[in-house]
């Protein structure tokens, strides 16, 4: 199912088009139980732009390349809870996306099965990075992201670029997300810069002082959710954000009202997108052959075109944007804290009822 040792056409396009072609004659024939290319596999992704990612680009070309037919489910949330309360030999979903708190989550009650790597022909491309945190030992990572400022340039007073500018006597009117406690404690790690890369988060002692980096902040508002924080920045409420680098950079190429900026500081936090193989389907062969043809050079740059995102496999062809902005090779990956939740989850309760105190006294 590789394409190593392919020379590269004139058209990037017509190469995946050809290359993932030829790597889904090989999948056709693992696929399903029978290898007849009949079964229905039904994935779950994020809501949003990754959902049209994989209805317009990967569920057209993986049907037409095996004949099987791939139906896609956009989430936010609820995921584990559906699966909980599915039964066991009747889950909602074959296949299923998640960060490394829904992997933690669904481990507890053996909602997975551990994707068995020695089944995937392109498992060996993947960035080493990727597979340090304990997730991946379950779930295959297949893209990633990193957070930035998004800013209104036509009413921010300064320029946000390190992490420490946030707390600086120069910045106001920031807005930060009210929800996942973890990933503003991370940005205050990167801030603290006691630890590398954010690891003061993983030390329970050092929590009191990264929720006083927070409070330093100038935060006008907490956001629930991206139209929220869009509202707040076109409103005026609030100038600056904390966001995703992917939807900050989608939202600045479709937006007529607001002209937004998006920063990625040198050093950063950032998110696994791993796809678990869901307990009970029936289709783990199908599914682990869906994981690999998910994580072929081919698909990846099909899907790095699409959508700004950082890709697993190291052989991913990236368009110039993400080449400037995203840290996309193994060893640019040193500069991003990547979120482990196992790490956390002992205390997490804690500190989430602490960060949403805050939230609400703000």
């Amino acid at each position: 199912m590789t394409e190593s040792g392919r020379q590269l056409p004139v058209s990037r396009r017509a190469f995946i088009a050809t290359g993932t072609a030829t790597a889904a004659t090989a999948l056709a024939g693992c696929v399903g139980g029978n290898g007849s290319g009949s079964d229905v596999l039904r994935v779950s992704t994020w809501s949003g732009t990754n959902t049209a990612v994989f209805k317009n680009v990967i569920k057209p070309k993986y049907e037409e390349e095996t004949g099987n037919t791939l139906e896609v489910v956009g989430n936010w949330s609820g995921i584990v809870p559906k699966i909980r309360q599915s039964p066991a030999d009747d889950p909602p979903f074959d296949v299923t996306v998640g960060g490394s708190r829904i992997n933690y989550r669904g481990n507890q009650d053996d909602l997975w099965e551990p994707v068995r790597y020695d089944n995937l022909d392109n498992s060996d491309q993947i960035k080493d990075r990727l597979m340090q945190p304990q997730a991946a030992e379950t779930a295959a990572p297949v893209a990633y992201g990193v957070h930035a400022y998004v800013y209104n340039k036509d009413a921010t007073t300064w320029t946000p670029e390190t992490w420490s500018d946030i707390v600086s006597d120069e910045a106001s009117n920031v807005t930060l997300a009210s929800g996942f406690w973890l990933k503003n404690l991370m940005m205050a790690a990167v801030i603290d810069d006691s630890e590398p890369l954010a690891q003061e988060v993983y030390d329970r002692e050092n929590a009191d002082g990264l929720f006083d980096i927070i409070r330093d902040a100038p935060t006008v508002s907490f956001y629930e959710g991206a139209q929220d924080l869009w509202t707040k920045l076109e409103q005026g409420i609030a100038n600056v954000g904390h966001y995703f680098l992917a939807y900050g950079l989608a939202k600045a190429a479709s937006s007529e009202v607001l002209n937004i900026g998006v920063t990625v500081p040198p050093e950063t936090t950032g998110y696994t997108d791993y796809y678990h193989v869901v307990r009970g389907s029936g289709k783990r062969e199908t599914a682990e052959a869906f994981l690999d043809f998910l994580i072929s050079p081919e698909l990846q740059t099909a899907y790095a075109e699409e959508f700004t995102l950082g890709m697993a496999n190291a052989e991913t062809e990236y368009p110039e944007q993400a080449q400037e902005r995203l840290p996309t090779t193994n060893d640019e990956l040193s500069t991003v804290g990547f979120r482990d939740f196992a790490k956390v989850a002992e205390y997490s309760s804690d500190l989430n009822e602490q960060y949403q105190q805050l939230v609400q006294n703000n």
